[in-house]
């Protein structure tokens, strides 16, 4: 299916323009001669989900670390008093 953002085309590694043709399929003009072509969906959307659910994971270990620390730290100070 042709979605307008997110889709990468590569001619030999180099991003190439490509245009919608119908409603399923899409192009690109090729030079002649043996090419390596490549299209790829690598939404932005994605990326931005990724960052934000490793950041949120991230920040969610502290959480959980911070609270068994403290509550190490509380055990042990109960017991010194």
């Amino acid at each position: 299916m042709y979605y307008p953002n997110g889709w990468k085309a590569y001619i030999d590694g180099q991003l190439t323009d490509h245009f919608k043709v119908d409603y399923v399929l899409r192009a690109m003009r090729v030079p002649e001669g043996n090419h390596t072509i490549e299209f790829k969906f690598v939404p932005e959307v994605v990326e931005q989900g990724s960052k934000i659910t490793l950041a949120s994971t991230i920040l969610l270990g502290l959480v959980l670390l911070g609270g068994i620390g403290y509550s190490f730290w509380r055990t042990k100070k109960e017991e010194t008093s």
